[in-house]
């Protein structure tokens, strides 16, 4: 679960400007024509950049244009963001929505998504067991339309679910049932690497849980390799120190005690936390007793400071109330029993007796006397630790489909800005049988002449066509496709449009002012009649929209200059 890395940052600049370089943020009559995908693109920079109100904004955009072509799906879309933006009453009943005008949908995402989306607002106000049912019904749904992506990320929250109640070994099959599926994917260590490392972490993290120390090592051992493999030192040392937690409970203390060492530094929040745990449970094998309190210390003011719990945290302040009893220290032994009774509530929702049974596991005398007043007045700290300690514990569920929708984006993101994927969309692609229609010496003609056509740049005429180029070839229209079609693997407007999304890569890159035009502007510089038509084929030439791109050029210019 550490694995999972939040991917929101603030920042200073509006997208309201943005907006307005693209040349549509004012115009209503304009509005209405931007295409869905772009709309989607733009609302998912505002809420990755927590611009609340420009995503308030672009989310009546979408569900106007929704509303006008009476589109369900975009509107279920726009609701997601409603969600994002309503307290949770409002949110749930958006869900609703989306689950009601999705329900006879025939697309394969709905309305399980909108199931899912419910189960993870349920789970934010920790209902967990209602979380769990609306999982559930989203998964069903997602077998009934063979929808493996959808079972895949379904699995993973309701593995979540279970490992909450302690239901590990369910947990466990739900994860190697992701695992499997994906191993269905062609070359998926690479083309699905943060999935599949995610994997890796929550199957090894399970078994440790399990107490299977050798089922934990071995998927610890793979994701090690794999980091390695790929020099990705961040997940690396995160699977080093969960190996470090398994070499703890197999006995190994001295080899746990250097690898926290030498990693705990350079943590912080909830993961160093945990960290210091295992250090302060060897210390306490050790017999120094006092450095092992002085860990339970930290880590009391780290949970204190982010209102985020972790499974052994009980233990955590058991310690240090029986540390406090041992002192006759009453005001410490007040106050670890409230976080005690308020941390303790969050792991256990929905369970009865739940306070009770800690306080008799723990066997505190003073405990039960000060049991009422404690939690009088430990009401609302509870809810507000409730709400932040849920809000952390959400990670995974968060991530269902939009950050896997977000990583994938950003790896082809990287792609595109360090190898230029585009570039070789236009080459010549071996040809086994050369089309009989085409005579030999007519065949390399042509195809010499259109390797000069593609360093010309005069595909970039947006009122090229191919009786046009045919004549500037010297040739007929019948060859001309028949070549492209058999040499280029694709029909003449694809090859056309490949040619000039290739070039708009490498001239955005290299030209600083193309950066400022709009997107009327760049198509009439790249050869298209639209902003339209020039964001479809770059989105579709490169699975990138243009914004994306131009935005972190802009980024990276601006970069190279402070």
């Amino acid at each position: 679960m550490h694995l999972i890395r939040s991917t929101y940052r603030f920042v200073l600049i509006a997208l309201i400007g943005a907006l307005s370089f693209y040349g549509y943020a004012q115009d209503e009559t304009v509005t209405t024509s931007i295409p869905y995908e772009e709309i989607q693109s733009l609302e998912s920079e505002a809420l990755e950049e927590e611009d609340i109100e420009e995503l308030e904004r672009l989310v009546q955009v979408h569900l106007k244009k929704a509303a006008a072509e009476n589109n369900d799906i975009e509107k279920a879309r726009a609701f997601y963001y409603k969600t994002i933006l309503e307290e949770p009453v409002p949110a749930l009943a958006y869900a609703d929505s989306i689950i009601i005008i999705t329900g006879t949908s025939s697309h394969p995402n709905y309305p399980a998504l909108g199931y899912a989306l419910k189960g993870h607002l349920l789970y934010q106000s920790g209902d967990f067991q209602l979380a769990l049912e609306n999982y559930l019904e989203a998964y069903n749904l997602s077998l009934k339309k063979d929808n493996i992506e959808q079972q895949r990320e379904f699995a993973l929250a309701i593995a979540a679910i279970r490992n909450i109640y302690g239901q590990h070994y369910a947990a466990a099959e739900l994860y190697n049932r992701s695992l499997n599926i994906l191993k269905t994917k062609k070359d998926f260590e690479n083309s699905y690497y943060e999935d599949y490392i995610l994997l890796l972490y929550n199957l090894s993290l399970t078994h440790l849980r399990l107490h299977a120390l050798d089922s934990a090592r071995y998927y610890a051992n793979q994701g090690i390799d794999k980091t390695m493999q790929l020099n990705d030192k961040a997940n690396l040392q995160d699977f080093i120190l969960l190996d470090a937690q398994i070499n703890y409970y197999a006995g190994k203390y001295r080899k746990a005690k250097d690898t926290l060492l030498r990693y705990v530094g350079s943590l912080d929040g909830t993961s160093k936390a945990i960290k210091l745990y295992y250090l302060g449970k060897i210390e306490d094998k050790s017999n120094n007793r006092k450095l092992a309190l002085q860990y339970y210390r930290d880590i009391d003011s780290i949970v204190t400071a982010n209102g985020d719990p972790f499974s052994e945290i009980k233990d955590v302040y058991h310690q240090l109330m029986l540390n406090a009893l041992a002192e006759n220290d009453k005001k410490k032994q007040i106050e670890y029993m409230g976080k005690l009774i308020a941390y303790d509530s969050i792991h256990s929702a929905k369970q009865e007796n739940v306070i009770n049974e800690a306080m008799v596991s723990y066997d505190i005398p003073y405990l039960k006397h000060q049991k009422k007043e404690a939690e009088a007045q430990l009401q609302t700290k509870q809810r507000i630790i409730a709400s932040v300690g849920l809000l952390a514990l959400t990670g995974i569920v968060t991530g269902i489909y939009f950050y896997l929708r977000s990583v994938r984006m950003k790896k082809k993101l990287k792609l595109l800005l360090e190898g230029n994927t585009a570039k070789n969309r236009v080459s010549t692609g071996p040809v086994n049988v050369h089309p009989n229609s085409v005579p030999e010496d007519i065949r390399i003609d042509i195809l010499a002449k259109l390797e000069k056509f593609e360093k010309s740049e005069r595909f970039l005429d947006k009122d090229l066509d191919m009786a046009t180029l045919a004549q500037e070839l010297e040739t007929n229209t019948s060859y001309l496709s028949v070549i492209i079609n058999n040499y280029k693997n694709k029909s003449f407007p694809n090859y056309l449009k490949d040619l000039r999304i290739a070039k708009a890569i490498v001239m955005l890159d290299n030209d600083p002012i193309l950066l400022k035009f709009n997107y009327q502007g760049l198509a009439e510089t790249f050869g298209f009649k639209t902003g339209e038509s020039f964001s479809k084929a770059f989105y579709k030439n490169t699975g990138i929209y243009p914004s994306r791109y131009i935005k972190e050029l802009r980024s990276r210019k601006a970069d190279d200059h402070l």
